[in-house]
């Protein structure tokens, strides 16, 4: 298992299983004696090694790793839409919406970098660095965005046994 989301919409919890490349839904009220319908518990097959989700009520956004791809799943396990990433960006971990028609994706590869691309096409948009680095350390790469309605976006990576988190506002990567 390797990412988790959860949609109050859709009443489900989203788990990626990177191993078996697949999404588990179960519902959020599993746990309640009430609740007798199991059939709301399922996975469907996705592109290779599924890592990040995130939530596009009510439909879950996945990125995967190995394919390169960011691929938008509705709650009943229906392939919404996919998208190929760039070459140079097809080691994907983690993206989110930020606009209908944008998408913020953190990835690793020949360039170390978060990037926005379009939802029609994949095209690269815009790019935020390559390798990242404050005093102590360097943020070799990035695998977790989240993105609150201030504009304001918080990444989190992982280097040498410590973790990292930086802010990105407007087109500037802040400490």
């Amino acid at each position: 298992m390797y990412g988790l989301a959860a949609c109050a919409d859709a009443g489900r919890l989203y788990i990626s299983d990177w191993d078996n490349d697949h999404v588990h839904a179960v519902p959020l009220n599993a746990d309640d004696p009430d609740n007798d319908d199991d059939n709301d518990s399922g996975s469907w097959t996705v592109a290779n090694q599924p890592a990040g989700l995130s939530m596009q009520p009510p439909n879950v956004l996945v990125a995967c790793h190995g394919a390169g791809k960011i691929q938008e799943w509705s709650p009943e396990g229906i392939l919404v839409c996919q998208i190929q990433l760039p070459e140079e960006s097809r080691l994907v971990w983690h993206a989110i919406e930020l606009s209908g028609n944008e998408l913020l994706v953190s990835h690793e590869g020949s360039q170390h970098r978060v990037i926005v691309v379009s939802t029609n096409d994949g095209q690269l948009l815009r790019s935020y660095g390559q390798v990242c680095s404050c005093k102590t350390f360097s943020v070799i790469f990035y695998f977790s965005v989240k993105y609150a309605f201030t504009a304001l976006m918080l990444l989190v990576g992982w280097q040498e046994g410590y973790l990292a988190c930086k802010k990105l506002t407007g087109r500037m990567l802040a400490w």
